[in-house]
């Protein structure tokens, strides 16, 4: 058992959850790493889940989310490590030693989509729209000068997409 020694506002009281949890626009942004939690794969490789905020502009304060998983040079999955490495400034060649604490603070230039998330709870299920990395930018990955085309929806083949667009158009028809 704990005692709580505080001050509260009673006027300050919410319901529910507070705030606006759009995801930002999809486009281009600076992004900074605002907390960090190591882990471990399913395959027992280390990793680390990088919480970023988009750094500036309209959209400040937005979250995404990024892992990093250490893979070993010659394996699959090398070159992403790498390439993220590079995007947020950490070290990317030769014999690495960093602790995964240096990622705090960190910046990255991205490319931020907008896709679905579905999240079970208690049997139930929720589904947001939530931002996603789509592209991470470096010297030799520059950021193009304007948007490429959304890789989502009917015409990539999104299940997830595609299901969301079918049930709209389904309602259109029936006049919802």
């Amino acid at each position: 058992m704990s005692r709580w020694t505080t001050k509260v506002d009673a006027d300050a009281e919410t319901a529910g959850r507070s705030g606006d949890f759009t995801p930002a626009p999809r486009g281009f942004y600076q992004i900074q790493v605002a907390n960090l939690k190591d882990g471990i794969t399913k395959t027992d490789r280390p990793m680390v889940t990088l919480e970023c905020e988009v750094a500036d502009g309209e959209y400040l304060g937005k979250k995404v989310w990024h892992n990093v998983t250490q893979i070993p040079a010659g394996e699959k999955g090398h070159g992403i490590m790498v390439h993220s490495l590079h995007a947020f400034g950490m070290p990317h060649d030769g014999d690495l030693d960093f602790s995964t604490d240096e990622f705090q603070g960190k910046t990255a230039k991205v490319l931020l989509g907008v896709k679905p998330y579905t999240k079970v709870v208690s049997g139930k299920s929720y589904t947001n729209m939530v931002n996603y990395i789509e592209a991470l930018y470096t010297e030799n990955h520059p950021q193009p000068d304007t948007l490429p085309p959304d890789q989502l929806g009917k015409e990539a083949g999104n299940p997830a997409l595609s299901h969301a667009a079918k049930k709209e158009e389904v309602l259109d028809e029936v006049g919802f």
